[in-house]
């Protein structure tokens, strides 16, 4: 049987055949894994497709549940994809691209010097050649040589490319401008050099004409002001950052649909009062419905979300959103994106369920401040005991995983409050919002007014001692810590940020948490952590919607709508209990 051309279409059954026949264990029970990483189907179901696999495998998609840990994860998919790969020829294939000898081979020769010159040690030498050796792999699949390279070439063949190959693609260029200066280099490369990227991720904000692009930014500060104060002649309480980068991204997205549609021209000189109409958003809505599901596409809901968001800057700007709701309420995709609207998100409730589902995952949860903490500990003393002083990189890997260890102290040993509150609490001055032990009062406290919640209520919250170590934690954060941040004597922030007076950015904090997180095999945002405090207290005092609401500072009506799941398997669980306890078993 050939495995290179197959009659019919190939699956991971023959994926494992080739491997079994080529003596490639490892690779064959990798393959047997995939169904179980995935949804169990047999290996004769499932299509060889190097696209779908690396979609249903992604590069985070570590769940603990299935994985001992993200490193058996990683090497488990990157044995899959080997094996499809070697099935399918492309691994020969890419050996025979290699093997060639040509322009590429003549700019990778002129790049060795540089590559050892660049680095003291020999194998991270070697690695600064590797984003440009997939350069020009991939160029030399589409025949390309080194002088054709541009951006505009790359975005051509961007939809072909998942995130990673993207930015190893991007490190490849950069490498290629800083050594250019070399005439050998330069040789073989274009006259000028590669300009900078337009944004994957904000894609849409390179095709808004710029007159749209500042009358959005106009409108949704319009819409996100909520009180003037006449006395200071100012606007007060202003809505939170991320409630305006949510109002920006619904407008930019509502735009830039009507752009990639065909509908509007990008050279258009319309304003939004002339785009923000019922006709312009059938064009939108039916975009978006037809290509739901596709790469960097959006779900019914985030369309639900987004024309609701939309609806609120239009009418605060002048413009009666009325007749758009009215004539897209009988969408079907709009009503199915309202009642997934109406639920947690799929994503979140499955970190839930598995968080749920394992005692082991539990107490890895509630004890994460723990365990992060001992280990910014165990760095902290491994360089005491060196005797050195520690390199900028271990500086900001202590901070990360302090900062992350504390965070998670307030949130299990204290209230689960939002992550952006939590940067912004205050731990001196007038303003002070985060009480340290002092005198008689053996405990912390978060004390937050209306002004600093998203639901104006007041929230005060101890933190005592001894309590799984949770102000023991903090105590610790602010003693070796909090100094590691540049200028954290004048902050009266806990968390200090990068920017003179200015508290922790969140995004900054977000990729910390996730990382770290992730590599203590529990991978989350801060979001799920709150939703996973949450559900475990519901899953053990099923019914007490009154703790709930309690510790999310909630309304009850999202707290119900949210977590109505998790106390109805609570219940079913409790019936289950009394029906054993019929049977009389264990009397």
């Amino acid at each position: 049987m050939s495995f290179h051309k197959p009659i019919t279409a190939m699956t991971l059954q023959d994926v494992q055949s080739w491997a079994r026949n080529a003596d490639n264990t490892d690779y064959a029970n990798a393959v047997g894994r995939y169904p179980s990483l995935t949804d169990n189907l047999d290996l004769s179901q499932i299509p060889a497709d190097l696209v779908v696999i690396k979609q249903r495998l992604p590069i985070d998609g570590f769940n603990p549940s299935l994985c001992k840990s993200e490193g058996a994860y990683k090497a488990t998919r990157r044995k899959i994809i080997a094996a499809v790969k070697g099935a399918n020829g492309d691994m020969r294939a890419a050996k025979e691209r290699r093997a060639r000898v040509d322009e590429w081979t003549d700019l990778l020769s002129a790049l060795e010097p540089h590559a050892v010159t660049s680095c003291k040690k020999k194998t991270a030498a070697k690695q600064i050649l590797v984003p440009i050796k997939k350069l020009a792999d991939i160029a030399r699949m589409s025949e390309v040589k080194p002088r054709e390279i541009s951006q505009d070439w790359l975005d051509s063949i961007s939809t072909q490319l998942d995130t990673n190959e993207w930015k190893t693609l991007q490190r490849a260029l950069k490498t290629l401008n800083r050594l250019r200066r070399d005439k050998t280099v330069l040789g073989f490369l274009p006259a000028e050099p590669f300009p900078a990227p337009k944004p994957r991720r904000k894609e849409n904000l390179h095709i808004i004409p710029p007159h749209i692009a500042s009358e959005i930014n106009e409108w949704v500060h319009n819409a996100t002001l909520t009180e003037f104060d006449p006395v200071e002649q100012e606007y007060v309480n202003a809505v939170s950052k991320s409630n305006v980068d949510f109002k920006l991204a619904a407008m930019r997205k509502f735009i830039s649909t009507l752009i990639r549609s065909g509908e509007l021209s990008p050279n258009t000189n319309k304003g939004l009062r002339d785009l923000m109409t019922p006709e312009q958003a059938t064009v939108a809505v039916r975009y978006w419905s037809r290509h739901e599901g596709q790469k960097s596409h959006i779900t019914a809901r985030t369309a639900y979300d987004y024309l609701k968001s939309n609806y609120v800057v239009m009418a605060r700007n002048g413009v009666d959103p009325i007749p758009m709701k009215n004539h897209l309420q009988a969408n079907r995709f709009l009503k199915r994106g309202k009642m997934d609207g109406s639920d947690m998100s799929p994503k979140n409730r499955k970190f839930c369920e598995q968080l749920l589902a394992s005692p082991q995952q539990t107490m890895k949860f509630l004890s994460m401040h723990v365990q992060l903490r001992n280990q910014a500990k165990e760095l902290l003393d491994e360089i005491s005991k060196d005797g050195r002083k520690p390199s900028d990189n271990e500086v900001a890997q202590v901070r990360q995983i302090g900062t992350v260890a504390a965070i998670c102290a307030l949130e299990t040993r204290g209230a689960p409050i939002r992550i952006e509150s939590a940067l912004e609490l205050v731990l001196r001055g007038p303003g002070k919002t985060f009480h340290l032990p002092v005198g008689k009062t053996k405990h912390a406290t978060i004390d937050l007014g209306i002004e600093h919640t998203k639901n104006d209520v007041e929230i005060w919250a101890p933190i005592n001692p001894g309590n799984l170590n949770g102000l023991e934690v903090i105590l610790w954060y602010l003693e070796k810590i909090r100094p590691l941040y540049p200028n954290y004597e004048a902050s009266v922030h806990l968390f200090p940020g990068f920017k003179n007076g200015k508290a922790l950015e969140y995004r900054t904090f977000l990729s910390w948490f996730k990382r770290h997180t992730r590599a203590v095999g529990l991978p989350m945002t801060p979001h799920q952590f709150r939703h996973g405090l949450a559900s475990l207290l519901l899953q053990h005092n099923p019914g007490r919607w009154d703790l709930l609401e309690r510790l999310l500072d909630d309304t009850p009506a999202t707290v119900r709508r949210n977590y109505a799941w998790v106390n109805e398997r609570a219940k079913r669980t409790e019936v289950q209990e009394y029906i054993l306890d019929l049977s009389g078993v264990g009397r």
